[in-house]
């Protein structure tokens, strides 16, 4: 079993002292604000930085990403997991209701797919099934009869079926 050294697990203390610098900064920001002279439209301007500035860094996709990227590395041995895992979970900021949030945003966009592609199929079907005016069905590939064949047509609805069914398979295929 390989140790780390004790550096790694104590980053907990790193993250207590950026904290603890990040309140100082605001203080000296405060007492810089309280000295300044300030018009109304240098005052909206400094509000909406500092506001940018704190939205961003509530922005919960950039949270999820580090553990995507981690479980991606197909090549780590599971202590090797365990360790970035470990990192991650003390270095970045993410509780249930940012899970929550991206696990919501994932599954409407699974069911927007879904959708999408039960689209495809059904449009595919009705293009086969519905009879086309005469100038619109080219030219036939394949005769059956004198009268009927594989048109042009169907092929074409034969590929926007197949695609229907290949983004299906693709939305529930596990990555």
């Amino acid at each position: 079993m390989r140790r780390t050294p004790k550096s790694e697990y104590y980053n907990f203390q790193e993250t207590v002292a950026n904290s603890i610098e990040l309140e100082q900064k605001i203080q000296e920001l405060i007492v810089i604000l309280e000295r300044a002279v300030l018009s109304k439209d240098q005052v909206k301007i400094y509000q909406n930085q500092i506001s940018e500035a704190f939205q961003k860094s509530l922005s919960t996709s950039n949270n999820i990403e580090p553990f995507q990227s981690l479980s991606e590395e197909n090549n780590l041995s599971r202590e090797e997991l365990l360790d970035g895992l470990e990192k991650l979970l003390i270095s970045t900021k993410i509780d249930s209701n940012a899970s929550k949030k991206y696990l919501r945003q994932h599954t409407f966009q699974k069911f927007i797919l879904c959708l999408i592609a039960i689209l495809l199929i059904g449009t595919g079907f009705a293009m086969i099934i519905m009879p086309a005016p005469p100038s619109f069905e080219l030219f036939t590939v394949f005769y059956f009869n004198p009268n009927d064949g594989v048109t042009i047509m169907d092929l074409v609805s034969l590929l926007i079926i197949l695609s229907g069914v290949f983004l299906f398979v693709l939305n529930f295929n596990k990555k």
